[in-house]
């Protein structure tokens, strides 16, 4: 008869890279979440990462709570993915890379150079700048078929609402002088 007590070597050894990968997956779904819109092959990839690990927790779980009363172990990739879920539910990935961007996205708005290579700003992977009428675009990596970004506006605030048509530029208000926006592709 097995010892109730203490989990077997070989629970251990599945249950804890189990719950390291669940950490890593998670990690990816909070960078997924870092631009204003979602970054969605990363999500996607990640979100069936977490279905397959799902099942090997779920197994895993069921073994260590019947068999060896291991209850603390088997909740650690539950609450790391319940964490996950709040903080994207709380808009915090976003929020976290702005606050951390917005001193260096400024910095490069207010003379705003037209440019077409990549770069990164701060947290943000920006594909390129483009200056607009009182403003400037940057367009940043993430959303799935249209163009989307962050536009700096100072002085004047873009007029507000969806694209209307392909290629045109909706904006809406994200955080005092900035805007997120989409160009319909």
């Amino acid at each position: 008869m097995a010892d109730r007590r203490h989990p077997a070597q070989w629970w251990i050894w599945l249950t804890a890279p189990t719950a390291v990968f669940v950490f890593f997956v998670c990690g990816v779904v909070l960078w997924a979440f870092l631009p204003p819109v979602v970054f969605f092959p990363f999500l996607a990839l990640a979100a069936w990462a977490l279905l397959v690990l799902g099942a090997v927790w779920l197994i895993l779980a069921l073994v260590g709570w019947f068999r060896y009363r291991a209850l603390r172990w088997s909740v650690v990739a539950p609450v790391l993915v319940v964490l996950t879920v709040g903080l994207v539910l709380l808009s915090v990935p976003p929020k976290f890379a702005f606050a951390v961007s917005e001193d260096a996205l400024t910095d490069v708005a207010v003379d705003c150079p037209k440019t077409w290579e990549d770069k990164r700003i701060g947290l943000y992977s920006v594909q390129y700048v483009r200056p607009v009428d009182n403003g400037c675009l940057f367009f940043i990596e993430g959303g799935l078929i249209d163009s989307i970004g962050l536009g700096y506006f100072p002085d004047v605030a873009p007029p507000l609402g969806e694209p209307e048509h392909d290629r045109d530029i909706g904006y809406q208000e994200f955080d005092g002088d900035w805007y997120l926006f989409v160009q319909r592709f």
